[in-house]
């Protein structure tokens, strides 16, 4: 099971395709499991809504309907507000959004997020930010 956050989908999305996560996806396509955050779906919708492209919502769809997208419960919602307020406490703090998308992950037991924002995940207790490339992609 693979937690992936937002940036890793970027890189597809982008016109300038980063490799490394493109064959993550296509590993995704052959049957591993891929799971993200409905933040990240948020995340990606406005970036398609503000993109020039008139397709972009339409890509945007189709390379979620590949990954398993978890929404945001209670728990999860309450889960990343510790985590935002233990990072500010010790003077860490990332975007509340990168929180949710962790106590998402941590929600499913799953404690490596696949990410380009190493810096924001690393920060988080019980969380292991890891590139494609660290997976060997």
């Amino acid at each position: 099971m693979i937690f992936i956050d937002t940036s890793i989908l970027v890189d597809i999305l982008r016109s300038k395709q980063i490799e490394s996560s493109k064959l993550l996806f296509k590993g995704l396509q052959a049957g591993d499991k891929g799971f993200v955050s409905v933040i990240t779906v948020a995340e990606l919708s406005a970036g398609a809504y503000r993109s020039p492209r008139k397709d972009a919502l339409e890509k945007t769809f189709k390379l979620l309907s590949l990954v398993h997208i978890i929404d945001l419960t209670t728990d999860i919602a309450v889960e990343g507000g510790k985590i935002y307020a233990r990072l500010v406490e010790r003077g860490e703090e990332i975007e509340m959004n990168d929180c949710l998308i962790a106590a998402t992950s941590l929600s499913l037991s799953i404690h490596k997020i696949v990410t380009r924002d190493i810096d924001h995940f690393c920060r988080i207790a019980n969380i292991e930010a890891v590139t494609p490339e660290d997976l060997g992609f």
